[in-house]
């Protein structure tokens, strides 16, 4: 168990750089560690933790992804390979020898590699409307993570992101978000205005490659944990045989469709990834039971 305060918002220092993190509830067994997308805050989480945190540890996490506080390293890799052994490095300072692992979006794609790399500190998995296989990064974005390098690029990201208009429409978060896009314009405020917070961004997005989905996705059929997989209705990023596919890879795939939700399903429909959390962590929880 975790030796630090429950509900407490605490930093740990990594050789990536100063990790913010907050830890809500408590309760026998391994961690909740959420991971989201690109471009939101750990804060996306707070309705499914409030739902969970009766009964489970749940450890949130300002990751670099491009809406966090507190820049890394000037020279720290965040290519994802390199993010998933953050993760590692993390659930080590937190004292948490397995965690379950919850990904959406592009957070996802740390959590199969994490899954790929150390499948002993992966208690469960919950891969929630993301990237897999050849799809990452996803459509469009594509070439524009591979033209982040671009001097001024990721600057211009930010600045239209901004503008309330942009951030409603599909240019912005309404490709991700069905229910009010323009609240998550205060993601892009760390982006926005620090320099050091966009350097960090563009190497997460110049890092990405289908390669490293592709070769964790090998790994899968040797991952005999229990795993759920949700996939959004309204998804405009992730088709739904994407979905059917990776649930698929699993030997314990469980494929669960939410309604009236684009890819951040945190956000669009937190009571019902609640629901489909809980269900996993009582399948987590009795298993462990029965050994």
């Amino acid at each position: 168990m975790s030796q630090f305060s429950t509900d407490s918002q605490r930093t740990l220092e990594t050789a990536w750089g100063t990790i913010r993190y907050r830890r809500n509830g408590d309760g026998p067994g391994p961690a909740v560690v959420f991971l989201q997308g690109f471009l939101a805050g750990p804060d996306i989480w707070s309705p499914v933790v409030a739902g969970l945190s009766g009964r489970h540890r749940c450890v949130t996490v300002d990751w670099p992804f491009g809406a966090h506080r507190s820049p890394m390293r000037a020279d720290a890799d965040l290519s994802p390979p390199a993010l998933a052994e953050l993760v590692v490095e993390v659930l080590d300072r937190l004292g948490e020898e397995r965690a379950v692992l919850v990904g959406n979006d592009s957070g996802g794609v740390i959590a199969q590699l994490v899954t790929a790399a150390h499948p002993d500190r992966v208690a469960a998995l919950a891969l929630v409307a993301c990237d897999a296989f050849e799809v990452f990064p996803p459509g469009a974005y594509r070439v524009l993570f591979r033209l982040a390098a671009v001097p001024g690029l990721v600057r211009a990201v930010a600045a239209a992101l901004s503008v309330p208009a942009i951030a409603r429409s599909r240019l912005g978060f309404g490709a991700v978000i069905r229910h009010d896009p323009g609240a998550a314009r205060r993601w892009v405020v760390p982006l926005a205005t620090r320099r050091s917070v966009r350097r960090d961004a563009a190497k997460l997005m110049t890092g990405s490659s289908s390669s490293q989905t592709l070769a964790a996705a090998r790994t899968f059929a040797g991952y005999d944990r229990p795993v759920l997989v949700v996939w959004a209705d309204g998804d405009r990023l992730f088709p739904a045989e994407l979905g059917r596919r990776l649930a698929g890879a699993f030997p314990q795939g469980r494929l669960e469709v939410v309604t009236g939700s684009g890819t951040f399903v945190p956000h669009d429909r937190p009571e019902r990834l609640t629901e489909l959390l809980a269900g996993l962590l009582a399948r987590q929880d009795a298993r462990q039971d029965a050994r």
